[in-house]
C-alpha cells in the first residue's frame, strides 16, 4: 500500500502516514526500513498496513534510487555505488546508549505493600503513645475549652507573677507544662492533619515501595529522554555543518568518503538516539498511567478512613488539654486565694467575689469601653460568656424513691439556690430531654430494678460530653465501687445520710 508521511517526532520516533483513499496509519522507526535515509513529513512511502497501524515501511520504488546515493543531510553529489558499499562495511558500529531489548516493564496493576490503617498508625505513633499515657487524664469530666481560654488564662498566670513573684511553685509550674505540650502536640496533629492530599502522600504513598520505586524510575526516565534530546540536537547540528563541507568535496576524494562515513555514524547514533527516546517514553506512559491508576484506587479509601481517625483523635487530644487547662486553672485560683499580695490587689481593686476566672475576667472587661471593642477584647466577653453559663450547675437525680429526690433538692438549695435540679424516678421520662437540660452532672442509683446503667450512661455522655456521673447508693459495697470505677463515677452520695450530712456531703463534692 501506497501513502505519504504527514507527521513524524524526531524526538519520540514516532508518526502518521495518509494514503489516497484518505486512510490513515500509525508508524514508529520501529517501522522503517530505510537504512540510508531517515523519516520525514512529506516522504512518498510503501507499507504493508496491520489493522491501524503501517509496518514495513519503505520509500516509494519510483522516487530517485538512493543510488547514486545523496550526500547527507540532502545537499552535495553524489557517491558512487561501490566507494559507498565499501564505505558502509568499513564503517564502525555506533555505540549504544541503552540495551536494545524490550523494556522489564512491571505488572499493569501495583500492590499496596502498606493498608492504609496500618500507615495511618505508623505515621502518628508517637502521637498515639502520647494519648495512651494520658488515659487517666481521659477518663476525667471536668475541663475548659483551652482553646477558648489559652491566651486569656496565660495573661492571668502571668499578671499573678508580677502581683506575686513567689506565686509560682512547682506544681503550679508542672501543671502548666503539662498543659502546653499537650497543646503543642495538639497543633502538631492538626498540622499533620489539615490537608487531605498531602496527607495522603505523606502518610499513605510514603510507605507504599512499588509505587516510590516506579515514581523513581518515571523521573530518572524523564533526565535520560532530555538527555537524548540534547544530544540529538548536538550531532543534527553537527551533520549539518558536516553535510555542508561535504558539498564542497569531490566525491572521489578519500576526505569525501571518510566525511560520509563519519555522517553515516552519526545519523545511526541518532536513529539509536530515537529508538531509546521511543521505548523510554513508551515506559514512561505505562508508569505513570500505573501511577495515577494507584493514587485513584486507594485515594478514596484512604480519605474516609482518614476522616473518622481525625475526628475521634482530634476530640482525644482536646480532651487532654481541656481536663489539664481545667486543673491548672482550679490550682492557679486556689494558690492566688492564698497569696497575701494578691489578696491585697483585689481588695484595692474592689473585688470581693470568689477568686476564679470568671472573677477576674469581669473585672478587666470593667476597664474596657464596650463601645470601642477591638477583635481580641470582644473574643473576651464571649469568653466570659462561656464562662458564666459553664458555671450554671444543672443536676439531674434518678432515683426509685420520690421522698429521698425531694431531700436532695432541698440539700441543693441549701447550698445554692441557682443551682438547677432535675428530678426523676423513671430514667426514660428525662433522658430524652437531656440534650436540651445539658446537665453538668447526672446523679443515680445504679441498682434501680429494669436499669441498663451501661446504656444509660453511655447515652448520657453521648447527649453532653462534659457530663459527669455520680452514684446514690444505700449501701457501698464492693460491687458499688467496682461499678464507680468501671463507669468513672465522681462520686458516691450515701442514701442513709440525714439532711445536714447530706448538705455537707454535696457541698464537698461540687466544692
Amino acid at each position: 500500500m501506497e501513502g505519504k508521511i504527514v507527521v513524524y517526532s524526531q524526538e519520540t520516533g514516532l508518526g502518521k502516514i495518509i494514503t489516497p483513499q484518505k486512510k490513515k496509519y500509525n508508524f514508529s522507526v520501529d517501522d522503517w526500513d530505510e537504512y540510508e535515509t531517515m523519516p520525514a513529513v512529506g516522504l512518498e512511502i510503501s507499507f504493508e498496513p496491520e489493522g491501524i497501524h503501517a509496518r514495513s515501511v519503505t520509500l516509494r520504488g519510483n522516487l530517485p534510487a538512493p543510488e547514486p546515493e545523496a550526500a547527507p543531510g540532502g545537499e552535495g553529489e553524489a557517491m558512487p555505488r561501490k566507494e559507498r558499499a565499501e564505505a558502509a562495511e568499513t564503517a564502525p558500529e555506533a555505540p549504544a546508549g541503552h540495551p536494545a531489548a524490550e523494556p522489564d516493564l512491571p505488572s499493569a496493576q501495583l500492590e499496596a505493600s502498606m493498608d492504609v490503617q496500618s500507615c495511618i498508625r505508623t505515621y502518628f505513633a508517637d502521637i498515639l503513645g502520647r494519648i495512651d499515657e494520658n488515659g487517666e487524664l481521659l477518663r476525667e469530666n471536668r475541663r475548659l475549652d483551652f482553646l477558648r481560654m489559652h491566651r486569656f488564662l496565660m495573661t492571668a498566670y502571668n499578671n499573678l507573677i508580677e502581683i506575686d513573684h513567689s506565686f509560682e511553685n512547682y506544681e503550679l509550674a508542672e501543671v502548666r507544662q503539662q498543659l502546653l505540650e499537650a497543646y503543642g502536640l495538639y497543633k502538631t496533629f492538626k498540622a499533620k492533619t489539615a490537608y487531605i492530599q498531602k496527607a495522603y502522600e505523606q502518610v499513605f504513598l510514603s510507605k507504599q515501595l512499588r509505587y516510590k520505586e516506579l515514581r523513581a524510575k518515571l523521573e530518572l526516565n524523564r533526565a535520560q529522554i532530555a538527555k537524548l534530546s540534547e544530544g540529538a540536537k548536538s550531532r543534527e547540528e553537527e551533520i549539518r555543518q558536516k553535510s555542508r563541507k561535504l558539498q564542497e568535496l569531490s566525491p572521489q576524494s578519500e576526505e569525501y568518503i571518510y566525511l560520509f562515513n563519519e555522517i553515516k555514524i552519526l545519523k545511526r547514533a541518532m536513529v539509536d538516539a530515537i529508538h531509546e527516546t521511543a521505548k523510554l517514553t513508551e515506559e514512561n506512559r505505562l508508569y505513570a498511567e500505573m501511577l495515577d491508576n494507584f493514587y485513584k484506587m486507594h485515594y478514596d479509601r484512604f480519605k474516609k478512613e482518614f476522616a473518622a481517625f481525625t475526628e475521634s483523635h482530634d476530640a482525644l487530644l482536646r480532651k487532654i488539654q481541656d481536663v489539664l487547662a481545667y486543673r491548672f486553672d482550679a490550682l492557679m485560683w486556689r494558690k492566688a486565694n492564698r497569696s497575701k499580695p494578691i489578696q491585697k490587689f483585689f481588695a484595692d481593686a474592689g473585688i470581693t467575689d470568689e477568686f476564679s476566672a470568671i472573677t477576674y475576667l469581669k473585672y478587666y472587661i470593667k476597664t474596657l469601653d464596650t463601645s470601642k471593642l477591638n477583635q481580641q477584647n470582644q473574643e473576651l466577653v464571649e469568653l466570659l460568656q462561656y464562662l458564666e453559663q459553664r458555671a450554671k450547675r444543672r443536676i439531674v437525680c434518678i432515683d426509685a424513691e420520690s421522698e429521698f429526690l425531694q431531700k436532695v433538692k432541698e440539700a441543693l438549695g441549701e447550698i445554692d439556690r441557682e443551682i438547677r435540679v432535675h428530678l426523676s424516678t423513671r430514667p426514660e421520662m428525662v433522658l430524652p430531654d437531656l440534650k436540651n437540660i445539658r446537665p453538668n452532672v447526672l446523679i443515680l442509683d445504679p441498682t434501680m430494678r429494669g436499669l441498663d446503667l451501661e446504656g444509660v450512661v453511655g447515652y448520657a455522655r453521648k447527649q453532653v460530653e462534659e457530663i459527669e456521673i455520680a452514684f446514690f447508693a444505700k449501701k457501698i459495697n464492693r460491687e458499688i465501687l467496682l461499678k464507680a470505677k468501671e463507669l468513672n463515677a465522681a462520686a458516691i452520695i450515701p442514701k442513709t445520710l440525714i439532711k445536714e450530712e447530706l448538705v455537707a456531703q454535696f457541698r464537698q463534692y461540687l466544692d
